[in-house]
């Protein structure tokens, strides 16, 4: 007679079937045993398994035979059910790299529709640390000059993004 895998210890039934086709249930906690219906003993084995996927083993199984052994582990999005791939958060990336792609190319298109000397006042006190300021003296600007080129990038910055 083959050997029935063991139930979790959490489980409250043992299950099997006899060579007949009878499904057969035991209660842990009592030791009484009963013949049940199939569907009985489908909605078990359901339970049984859930509460073996909720195992975080890693592949350890308390199956006794290791050739009937189930990794525990779900390898495939076939075999999650549809509610529990609609509901994971752990299928979405926490990165949004959509997002910094298209602000990439909306900044390098920003970049192209910038004349020199708007794209050296971004580059060095918009983007860099350089306040205007210092950026003016040591260009030897005017600072209302450097604030008017500012307020001019600002302008097509509104319009690309």
């Amino acid at each position: 007679m083959k050997r029935i895998p063991k139930t979790p210890v959490e489980f409250d039934y043992d299950l099997w079937t006899t060579e007949d086709g009878k499904c057969m249930v035991r209660v842990k906690a009592t030791g009484e045993t009963t013949e049940v219906d199939r569907e009985v003993m489908k909605a078990l084995r359901n339970e049984e398994k859930k509460l073996r996927r909720s195992y975080d083993t890693g592949g350890a199984s308390d199956c006794e035979d290791s050739e009937d052994a189930q990794p525990s582990t779900v390898l495939s999005l076939d075999a999650v059910p549809e509610d529990d791939v609609k509901a994971s958060a752990w299928l979405e990336s926490p990165e949004k790299m959509e997002e910094d792609i298209i602000t990439g190319l909306l900044e390098q298109e920003f970049i192209r529709s910038l004349t020199k000397p708007q794209l050296d006042v971004y580059m060095n006190c918009m983007r860099g640390n350089m306040s205007m300021l210092s950026y003016a003296k040591q260009n030897g600007l005017s600072f209302s000059t450097v604030k008017d080129t500012r307020d001019a990038i600002r302008k097509k910055f509104k319009k690309i993004f």
